[in-house]
């Protein structure tokens, strides 16, 4: 379920009214990680498969799907009757060097994005320069805007919802994915292209939120050429988009800026 009916009161000319308003779910997620390391994640319970392995890649717990083994979802009852949701599981990072910054618990909320210098360093560590000659057209990147709404149902019904769009050089959609979160939903593209094995050298990905360092980081990760934020990107986002040879551009309300390597762009 990804969003609940409440009652709620609003103040009016005669007094207060009673309505019902749409809220968008918000529940735990525990990743355990061979039955050892914990990381806890508040996500919007839709598309949690894609969440769990597109997360594992682009924080670096796996360097490729191939090293998850199995990963097995259910929800679990704890204290109080609270159930959270549970996803075990097993890869071959015992084999590999496991992320120090992991630790044998972590809670990563939605909107926090990187809490430490160990966490950032393990994000940037194996991470590549974008190599991709796909050119977009910018006619067609700025019709993205007038696409979003029918793309984002979630944030029509609770007005609280991010996303991410991927859109191919052509213009045409190839998945959305929402989420209270705007890096979970980021992480749910990534997982969807992982296993349905999508390529990711020649698209576009769209998020509805700002352009921060960490998203920047999870885009790189995941081998995309050019990144549309549709508001401003922080300064830090900026200086590692030129780094890592990727194009970001904003699409901020009636306004286009394009940060980085606009050699991308056929008008260019």
């Amino acid at each position: 379920m990804e969003s609940r009916t409440f009652r709620a009161l609003i103040r009016t000319e005669k007094g207060f009214a009673s309505v019902r308003e749409e809220l968008i779910e918000e529940v735990p997620l525990e990743i355990v990680i061979n039955k050892s390391t914990r990381v806890l994640i508040m996500h919007t319970p839709y598309m949690t498969r894609e969440l769990v392995y597109g997360f594992l890649f682009t924080e670096g717990y796996v360097p490729e799907i191939s090293h998850v083994l199995s990963c097995h979802i259910n929800f679990s009852e704890q204290a109080e009757g609270i159930q959270i949701m549970e996803a075990h599981v097993q890869t071959t990072t015992n084999e590999l060097e496991a992320p120090p910054s992991a630790g044998p618990q972590r809670i990563s909320y939605s909107s926090c994005g990187i809490c430490g210098r160990e966490e950032l360093e393990e994000m940037r560590r194996g991470l590549s320069r974008i190599r991709s000659a796909q050119r977009f057209s910018m006619d067609l990147l700025q019709m993205i805007p007038q696409h979003l709404q029918d793309l984002q149902p979630l944030y029509t019904k609770t007005k609280a919802a991010h996303a991410a769009v991927l859109f191919d050089a052509a213009g045409r959609v190839v998945m959305a994915a929402e989420d209270l979160g705007r890096h979970n939903a980021i992480d749910k593209v990534i997982g969807k292209c992982l296993l349905e094995g999508i390529p990711r050298q020649d698209k576009v990905i769209v998020s509805s939120g700002r352009a921060s360092l960490e998203m920047i980081l999870k885009v790189v990760r995941g081998g995309f050429p050019l990144f549309v934020a549709m508001s401003r990107p922080t300064s830090r986002a900026v200086e590692a988009a030129k780094f890592y040879n990727l194009t970001l551009i904003d699409l901020a309300k009636e306004t286009n800026r394009i940060y980085t390597h606009a050699r991308r762009l056929k008008e260019y």
